[in-house]
């Protein structure tokens, strides 16, 4: 139906979404934490719970300072 070829493009279309909703927050978390100056294991664990709300609270947060972002 509509081109998607049957039903296993269904179950891969379903395990891409799953894949990309899981791992993405993880890689975009840790790379915001080390970018604003948190806790890394912290902010992966926080996103283990909380998952894209982490990555919404890390975005608006303020970067750090070069010097504190060469010292963590």
């Amino acid at each position: 139906m509509f081109g998607l070829g049957g039903q296993e493009v269904g179950i891969i279309g379903v395990l891409f979404f799953l894949l990309i909703f899981s791992i993405l927050p993880f890689i975009i978390n840790a790379k915001l934490a080390r970018s604003r100056g948190k806790s890394v294991p912290l902010m992966l664990l926080l996103t283990l719970v909380f998952s894209w709300i982490v990555t919404l609270i890390l975005a608006v947060m303020p970067r750090a300072d070069a010097e504190e972002y060469r010292t963590s």
